[in-house]
């Protein structure tokens, strides 16, 4: 079973998360501090639900920790201060108290997403264009032969980019494609995570991302031309 990290000090709060999670086949891991965090490398994490800022302002180190450990996590934040959550900060954000609906849909469209990508599916799903690889069975980015690092929901956008990488791909579908169904997202928050996924890429080489005004995104080649990806 999938394990979702639950970092919060509210235990109420915890025993309705661990059974919002249950019923949508994953299993709760409290933890409640920042070095608890490097014994769990091993588990197998597909989310991260932080309470935020947290006890004593732990929020962040808890979150940077977690990341470090589990790159490919989804993050959902939970505050009572929308204003305390940076935009592009988090896949989902929930101010409390929440509708647990939220949650759930955010949980059944992410289960949806592993099972698409399933390793022992396909082990050697690629998707490619110029230097970039995506790794569908990892759920890894290389550029250039370089790790790119990727949150949860932005692999998810710039998989669907790799997808039709010439064609453009307006907001209301990236939305459709890599938002929980039913989410509540302003096109400005597609245009924020998608900026997040340029500057991962440039630090890498060119930009790969055309934005093509009143329409959407689209991949292009670096203005000195695509070239393979290295062997």
């Amino acid at each position: 079973m999938s394990k979702v990290l639950v970092c919060v000090a509210d235990a109420q709060l915890f025993l309705l998360l661990r059974h919002l999670l249950a019923g949508e086949g994953f299993d709760a891991v409290l933890v409640s501090k920042p070095s608890e965090i490097g014994s769990l490398a091993e588990l197998d994490i597909s989310a991260l639900v932080i309470a935020w800022p947290g006890e004593e302002g732990q929020g962040p180190a808890l979150l940077s920790c977690a990341r470090l450990e589990f790159p490919s996590a989804s993050v959902i934040l939970l505050s009572r201060d929308g204003a305390a959550v940076r935009p592009g900060e988090c896949d989902l954000f929930l101010q409390r108290p929440f509708d647990p609906a939220s949650l759930m849909g955010f949980l059944r469209r992410l289960a949806q997403t592993q099972r698409a990508i399933e390793p022992g599916d396909n082990p050697e799903s690629l998707l490619r264009f110029a230097d970039l690889e995506m790794n569908l069975a990892m759920m890894s980015v290389r550029r250039g032969g370089n790790s790119v690092h990727l949150s949860a929901l932005q692999f998810r956008i710039l998989r669907r980019l790799l997808q039709e990488p010439a064609m453009v791909c307006d907001r209301e579908e990236l939305i459709k494609s890599c938002w929980p169904v039913n989410a509540d997202v302003e096109p400005r928050t597609v245009d924020i995570h998608i900026g997040h996924v340029r500057r991962a890429l440039q630090a890498r080489g060119p930009d790969l991302i055309r934005t093509v005004r009143g329409r959407g995104y689209a991949l292009q080649c670096p203005e000195n031309g695509c070239v393979d990806h290295p062997a």
